[in-house]
């Protein structure tokens, strides 16, 4: 019997990335967190103010690293870079973040080179992209949080407006995550019911105007980092839950861990092809 012991480090240690430690630990969607950032003095703090959750959450192992202690990691989360500012759009921080990265990936794939590489940081997008051209791994290996916590925020927003459980609502935000995305009302739905055919029996009567207040709720998507920002300085309980989903999705840790089982049952000397 193989027994899974999902590996994650998170590299980058400010708000978003400790937000999905957090989010993790008490999930249980990882039995071993490694958490690496240039400060190390509070990462070390981080990692006891989470440490000492220990008797309310499933078991975990959350240690302070660098590099050389994410080796075995089933998933590296990309999450550093400078944060986004007030009235600054996602892709003026592509210059600099490119360049962080050009010196993040390579040390991870050296250290880490089976990993998937997740990558959250802004633009993310542009960033997706640099992280599988300096890694050389597959694209399949890559992947980009892309418009997930965007297509989160439309179907509480939806929710909110229709009254109903936002886990009842699937609708999409597709595009780039940032100002040229787009909501796929087509195949939105609440309850399994089309937007289309669930409108005219709404709670909300017909005073509702159906396309009127869908272009309102997609604006508010669209708009919503920047109002967080302008408030709070920053984005993080979002995209930290929503990396966990894709941390939590079918195959992830599976896929690797029945690979690497499969490798070590084989003979000496036997190709073998996932």
């Amino acid at each position: 019997m193989t027994v899974l012991r999902p590996k994650v480090a998170v590299i980058g240690c400010g708000n978003v990335g400790v937000r999905y430690a957090y989010a993790l630990a008490i999930t249980g969607a990882a039995r071993e967190i490694v958490l690496v950032d240039a400060d190390r003095r509070r990462t070390e703090g981080e990692v006891m103010d989470l440490c000492h959750g220990a008797p309310f959450i499933p078991p975990v192992e959350i240690r302070e690293g660098d590099y050389p202690e994410i080796a075995g990691s089933d998933i590296v989360a990309l999450t550093a870079g400078r944060r986004q500012r007030p009235g600054e759009s996602r892709l003026d921080l592509a210059k600099g973040n490119v360049g962080l990265f050009s010196g993040i990936v390579p040390l991870v794939m050296r250290h880490a080179p089976d990993a998937i590489l997740l990558v959250v940081s802004n633009p993310v997008d542009v960033l997706s992209y640099a992280a599988w051209k300096f890694s050389g791994r597959p694209a399949g290996k890559v992947i980009g949080s892309g418009t997930l916590l965007d297509s989160a925020r439309l179907r509480f927003l939806m929710a909110r407006h229709c009254r109903v459980d936002a886990r009842n609502i699937h609708a999409y935000v597709l595009g780039e995550h940032g100002e040229s995305e787009f909501a796929a009302w087509s195949c939105a739905t609440i309850g399994g019911v089309r937007i289309a055919d669930y409108c005219p029996g709404c709670r909300n009567g017909p005073s509702c105007g159906r396309v009127e207040e869908l272009d309102g709720l997609f604006a508010g998507v669209r708009d919503s980092a920047g109002e967080i920002i302008a408030r709070k300085g920053e984005t993080s309980y979002g995209i930290g839950l929503a990396m966990v989903r894709i941390t939590r999705a079918p195959g992830i840790f599976w896929f690797r861990s029945t690979a690497t089982a499969s490798a070590a049952r084989m003979p000496r000397g036997t190709l073998t092809t996932v």
